[in-house]
């Protein structure tokens, strides 16, 4: 019995790296194949195995198979709320540069995202590219796995308090509409003035074809923005995953009972 208890335990720690894997920022982009990232998780599964405490791995083998069944989706959506604590923050990135585009008559300029292996704006493909760029800079796959390897000590198998974590990611979805306003507002608000720009002028010289002057103008003024900002990126970059795992250790207590 003892042999089964530690071959579950093992399995359970595994569903839940493999959780996290398939959904946390880098981890998951597409250009991995998912064998690739099984293997990764079972690796990971087997150094962190010595290193877990014990009392957070025993299962109840006497409860029957349905009850395993219902540790084994705990543990999914336990891996799962910690990688998409990640994935939001991204999708603010991604937000913001979807506003950009549409701002400055780029949306139609869509290419395929390498991460995600679906169309998106070139601003977004940029923006998104130059985050994951620093996330890997500052090591943020390293501490990532730091999170990982801290909720075993926090979060026992089974024992995630999930339904307490509601409040917490609605917080962080907040956040995500504060990310795509803050990156996209320098072209917000002088692509606005230049259109206002573009209105008076419009009613001033009602013979001129506004739009064909404008289309260019914008797209250059946007490109000429994108150049000034992105020096300041990269501090901008380090607040939202400061925050990324401020937000991650604050779910993984919530889930461990510790808030």
């Amino acid at each position: 019995m003892e042999s089964i208890d530690f071959i579950v335990g093992a399995f359970f720690i595994f569903v839940r790296v493999g959780a996290m894997i398939m959904t946390a920022p880098f981890f998951n982009v597409a250009v991995f194949p998912t064998r690739v990232k099984l293997f990764f998780a079972a690796i990971t599964s087997i150094l962190l195995f010595p290193v877990i405490p014990a009392e957070s791995v025993a299962p109840v083998m006497n409860q029957g198979a349905l009850f395993l069944l219902t540790i084994m989706v705990s543990e999914i959506l336990t891996g799962v709320a910690m990688g998409l604590v990640g994935q939001l923050i991204f999708a603010g990135i991604e937000m913001g540069g979807q506003l950009i585009a549409v701002q400055a008559a780029l949306s139609f300029a869509n290419i395929v995202d390498t991460t995600s292996e679906i169309q998106n704006t070139v601003v977004s493909n940029f923006y998104t590219t130059l985050a994951v760029l620093f996330f890997l800079t500052i090591g943020g796959d390293y501490m990532y796995l730091q999170a990982l390897v801290y909720s075993f000590h926090v979060i026992p198998i089974s024992g995630a308090e999930l339904h307490l974590t509601t409040p917490y990611f609605l917080q962080i979805a907040v956040y995500l509409f504060m990310i795509g306003v803050q990156l996209s507002a320098p072209f917000l608000i002088v692509l606005f003035l230049l259109n206002l720009s573009f209105a008076i002028f419009a009613r001033i010289m009602p013979q001129a074809n506004i739009f064909f002057i404008a289309l260019p103008v914008k797209m250059g003024i946007a490109i000429i923005l994108l150049h000034m900002v992105m020096p300041y990126l990269p501090v901008a970059f380090d607040g939202m995953f400061t925050r990324m795992f401020d937000f991650l250790s604050t779910i993984i207590d919530v889930m461990g009972g510790r808030l």
